[in-house]
C-alpha cells in the first residue's frame, strides 16, 4: 500500500518516523510544508522540511525541539560578537546543512532536487518532497503589524495575538511535479497531526485539488482541547475557530473522509460523525519511537 503524508514539522514529522518504519521506503512519500521556510545570513533555512529529515536521519534535537543533537554554535556565537542579531538559532551542523542547499540551489536543482539530494547524503530511502518549488512564505498579522512566520513565532515566541494569516507568493506558486505523483499514486493520503493553519493549510492552498477525498485521513493535532506542541489552540481561537477536535474536523469535512481522534475526544464522536466524516478512536499520544510507530500501524490498519 503506498502512502504520502502531508507533514509540517512536529507532530507529522513523528508520524513519518513511525510511518517509515512500518512501510517499505518505496510506499511512502512525505509531502512537507515549505511556507515556514526563510533566510537568515544569504542561507535557505527550510524548518519543516530539516525536522523531517533530521527524525528520519535519526539526528534530530529532540532536547530543544530544533536542529542536530549534539550541535554547537559557534557560528551563532561569533554573529552575535560581530553585533547581529541572533535570535534565530542556527547551529553548526545545521548551518552545514543549509550550506550544501545552498551550493545546489545555486547549481541549478530545483528544491525538491536539492531536497532528494540530502535526503540521500542522509541515507533516507523515503521519499521527502516539498510542497512547491516556488517561495510560500507565511505572514502573520498581528495589531503592531504583518511578521513573517519566523518573527512571530521563534522572535516574539508566538506572543503577538493572530489577526490572520497570508501566504506570499501562493497566487504564483505551482505545486512541485513529484508531489503530485506522489498524491495521485497513493493509495492513502495522511494528513498527519500538523498545526492545519501553519503547516497543512500552505500544502492545502498548493495541492488541495490533487486530493481525493476517499482516499484521506486526518489525525487530529488537538487532544481533550489542548495542542501537545506548539501554538495551534491559541491561534485557532484567536481567530475565532473551535479549538477542539471536532473544530479541526469542520476544517477538514469537505477534504478528509476520516478523522482519528484521541481517546480523551469520544463524546465528540457523534457530532463529528454528524458531519459525515469516518471517526476512528486511538491513542493519539505518541511517546517516543514506540509511540510513533504504534500510531503508525494502527493508522496503517485503519487505512487499508
Amino acid at each position: 500500500m503506498k502512502v504520502a503524508l502531508l507533514s509540517g514539522g512536529t507532530g507529522g514529522a513523528r508520524l513519518a518516523t513511525g510511518l517509515a518504519a512500518e512501510l517499505p521506503p518505496d510506499d511512502l512519500a512525505v509531502v512537507a510544508n515549505t511556507a515556514d521556510d526563510d533566510e537568515f545570513w544569504g542561507l535557505l533555512v527550510s524548518p519543516d522540511v530539516d525536522a523531517i529529515l533530521y527524525r528520519l536521519a535519526g539526528v534530530f534535537n529532540d532536547a530543544t525541539g530544533f536542529g542536530v543533537r549534539d550541535d554547537t554554535f559557534h557560528a551563532q556565537a561569533m554573529l552575535g560578537s560581530l553585533g547581529e542579531q541572533t535570535w534565530f538559532q542556527l547551529g553548526d551542523r545545521d548551518i552545514g546543512v543549509h550550506l550544501l542547499r545552498a551550493v545546489l540551489l545555486r547549481q541549478g536543482l530545483r528544491l525538491t532536487e536539492a531536497v532528494a539530494h540530502l535526503a540521500l547524503r542522509f541515507g533516507i530511502r523515503v521519499s521527502v518532497i516539498p510542497m512547491s518549488d516556488d517561495p510560500v512564505r507565511t505572514r502573520i498579522r498581528t495589531d503592531s503589524g504583518e511578521l513573517s512566520m519566523q518573527e512571530w513565532f521563534v522572535g516574539q515566541r508566538c506572543g503577538p495575538e493572530v489577526r490572520g494569516i497570508r501566504l506570499a507568493g501562493i497566487e504564483s506558486a505551482r505545486p512541485a511535479p513529484e508531489a503530485v505523483a506522489a498524491l495521485a499514486n497513493a493509495d492513502a493520503v495522511i494528513i498527519g497531526p500538523s498545526n492545519p493553519l501553519l503547516s497543512v493549510d500552505p500544502i492545502l492552498a498548493v495541492l488541495g485539488d490533487e486530493l481525493d477525498r476517499e482516499r484521506v485521513t486526518v489525525v487530529s493535532p488537538v487532544v481533550g482541547g489542548r495542542s501537545l506542541k506548539g501554538p495551534t489552540v491559541d491561534m485557532l481561537q484567536q481567530l475565532g475557530e473551535e479549538p477542539t477536535a471536532l473544530g479541526v474536523a469542520r476544517r477538514y469535512a469537505d477534504i478528509a473522509a476520516r478523522i482519528v481522534i484521541d481517546h480523551a475526544d469520544v463524546a465528540l464522536l457523534e457530532p463529528i460523525r454528524a458531519l459525515g466524516v469516518h471517526v476512528l478512536v486511538e491513542d493519539t499520544v505518541m511517546q517516543g519511537r514506540d509511540g510513533e510507530r504504534r500510531l503508525a500501524a494502527t493508522l496503517l490498519r485503519a487505512v487499508e
